[in-house]
């Protein structure tokens, strides 16, 4: 059982032993090299993840071939393509590894089960929705009220560190600039 999933529950939610334990015990590793995807466009999900390690994001490949970064996920994140979990469709996104990186995997359906068994679990998903909307909702306003060095900014303070953990093109892409405007950006000192 991964301690940093079992430690990470606990920093959101108080729970009994026993109920941290059970959750824990649903889940799997597995490993990701760099480059590689746990999820693909058009597959049906049907798991969720705890990242113990390294380094992934969710992005979408538009009909042209481009790539949008939607989001990134540090270690101790959970992710999950949450749209065809919840809704049974195939998933809108991939969610791929930036670095090498470990996952502790669960089935969806095992972990609503423990939901079901154990009533208190749920507070635990209800915080989880909470700060994934939170932080959906911060990165719709940034798009759509922040200008480009202000969105930079801001990708700085969320994710102190990762402009050296990536190349620029997968944080231009977040920001929904080009690599030469992002480029341009930092030689600006804009931190």
């Amino acid at each position: 059982m991964n301690d940093d999933l079992i430690q990470t529950v606990r920093s959101i939610v108080n729970l009994p032993d026993p109920v941290v334990l059970a959750f824990g015990e649903l889940f799997q590793s597995i490993h990701l090299a760099k480059g590689q995807d746990w999820v693909r466009e058009g597959e049906m999900a049907t798991q969720i993840a705890f990242l113990s390690s390294g380094l992934m994001r969710s992005y979408y490949i538009s009909p042209s071939g481009e790539v949008h970064n939607k989001h990134f996920f540090l270690e101790r994140s959970f992710l999950a393509p949450m749209t065809s979990l919840v809704l049974k469709q195939p998933s809108p996104v991939f969610l791929g590894a930036l670095e090498d990186s470990c996952l502790e995997v669960a089935s969806y359906a095992e972990v609503l089960r423990a939901f079901d068994r154990f009533p208190e679990l749920n507070r635990l998903g209800r915080v989880l929705m909470e700060y994934a909307w939170i932080g959906k909702e911060r990165r719709e306003t940034q798009l759509i009220m922040l200008d480009s060095a202000a969105r930079y900014r801001a990708f700085l303070q969320e994710y102190p560190g990762l402009e050296m953990r990536v190349p620029l093109y997968h944080i231009a892409s977040y920001l929904g600039i080009s690599a030469v405007q992002l480029s341009r950006l930092r030689s600006r000192k804009l931190t």
